[in-house]
């Protein structure tokens, strides 16, 4: 079985190759070991790894969603059956969560969603484009959680916290800077 440190790495290569559908499903295992890890014999009501989503989802989103305008009405259709009400508190949140969910269940990435450039949210030809930081900010959401501290990748790896740009290496665990750059931006 794989590290989260390892799967981490994965997902970074990935991304660099451009191959952002799959560095999202790496993305996924990084974040369901990681929830793992963190809900260690807790009775917990739904899968570990939706519940890490929503405990982290201010990271997350922080990181993942840059701009965050309202999100488009023109759904795919698949992923208005999918979500059970589209008139939830955060809709983004749920969705993110649906992409997780079939990514962990079929190893491939929804067929109506994919990622984009735009730094938010985009329909288009009936697809939903998440911007590519997104899949940075669920590795952020590992690689900041305490309970990875121990882990490591080597040295030239690095990630983005909107201006910050920092070595992995140096982040494993650290969470107390992610909250200290979230609160200087939400000031």
């Amino acid at each position: 079985m794989k590290t989260v440190g390892q799967v981490v790495e994965e997902t970074i290569n990935l991304c660099d190759r451009g191959l952002d559908d799959f560095a999202f499903v790496s993305a996924c295992d990084a974040v369901r070991l990681t929830a793992a890890k963190v809900y260690l014999d807790q009775q917990i009501p739904e899968p570990e790894f939706q519940r890490f989503i929503r405990d982290n989802w201010r990271l997350i989103s922080f990181m993942g969603i840059p701009r965050t305008d309202p999100i488009p009405v023109n759904l795919p259709f698949s992923i208005r059956r999918s979500v059970t009400s589209l008139n939830i508190h955060n809709l983004v949140e749920e969705i993110v969560i649906f992409s997780a969910r079939q990514s962990l269940a079929t190893r491939r990435m929804p067929s109506e969603v994919t990622f984009g450039r735009d730094p938010g949210i985009v329909i288009k030809d009936d697809k939903l484009y998440f911007p590519k930081s997104l899949i940075f900010a669920l590795l952020g959401s590992v690689i900041l959680n305490p309970v990875n501290k121990d882990e490591s990748v080597p040295d030239h790896y690095w990630i983005n916290i909107w201006d910050f740009k920092m070595f992995t290496s140096e982040l494993w665990g650290r969470m107390d800077l992610a909250e200290r750059i979230m609160n200087l931006y939400s000031k």
